[in-house]
């Protein structure tokens, strides 16, 4: 850029030399009777001179204005940074908070005997020997469950708590799976005639057929 600059002016130079040189040569007798030695305002080279001024305070304003752009756009790109930070910084914040509130909410953890204890709560009771007797494998059904739209059910359950029984409870893989789809059809039928049942009958015989499964992998008592 400073090159072109030098070359513009030199070039500006030389060509108000040679018009000064014809301007004297053509008007030499004309500016002799004028007062003060001339009556023009200047010279060309003084006319360059000044040109040349003015390109160089063009350029310094030029300057300064892409220096302030700059300047301003660093500024710019600094304060995002630290807002970026600012926001990760309080998310990450927020989420520890979150993260305390949820442990301290839950209060202490449970311990292994705790969870044990609560694993066995949520079985299924085990079945006295008036509901099932170990020794005959005769069950003794809530009144919900002898409905005789049941019987062929209740027959394959019956059949395969008799056979347990006479095995002292010696059952194969095969005989497990074929007592858990009797008792899932027995359930599904259960819920298919729910709206006949009052809730606290139709929930006994859900909770029966939930221990009968139960039982059927239980060592016989």
């Amino acid at each position: 850029m400073k090159r072109s600059i030098t070359l513009t002016v030199v070039t500006l130079l030389l060509m108000a030399a040679f018009c000064d040189t014809a301007m004297a040569r053509g008007y030499r007798h004309s500016s002799r009777g004028r007062r003060g030695g001339g009556g023009f305002g200047g010279s060309a080279a003084s006319s360059a001179a000044m040109g040349y001024a003015q390109i160089l305070a063009a350029q310094s304003r030029a300057n300064l204005t892409n220096s302030q752009a700059a300047m301003n756009w660093e500024k710019a790109k600094t304060q995002e940074i630290q807002n970026r930070l600012l926001w990760t910084e309080t998310y990450f914040k927020m989420r520890q908070v979150n993260h305390d509130m949820r442990l301290a909410e839950q209060g202490p953890r449970m311990t292994a005997q705790q969870a044990i204890a609560l694993a066995h709560d949520a079985l299924p009771r085990r079945l006295d020997s008036v509901e099932l007797d170990p020794v005959t494998g005769r069950i003794s059904y809530p009144e919900v469950l002898r409905d005789p739209q049941y019987d062929s059910l209740r027959s394959d359950v019956d059949h395969f708590f008799k056979n347990r029984a006479a095995v002292n409870g010696s059952i194969d893989y095969y005989d497990l799976q074929h007592i858990d789809t009797i008792l899932n059809l027995f359930h599904n039928e259960l819920q298919h005639n729910m709206a006949e049942y009052k809730a606290g009958v139709y929930g006994h015989a859900v909770t029966f057929l939930e221990s009968l499964g139960y039982e059927s992998r239980a060592p016989v008592q």
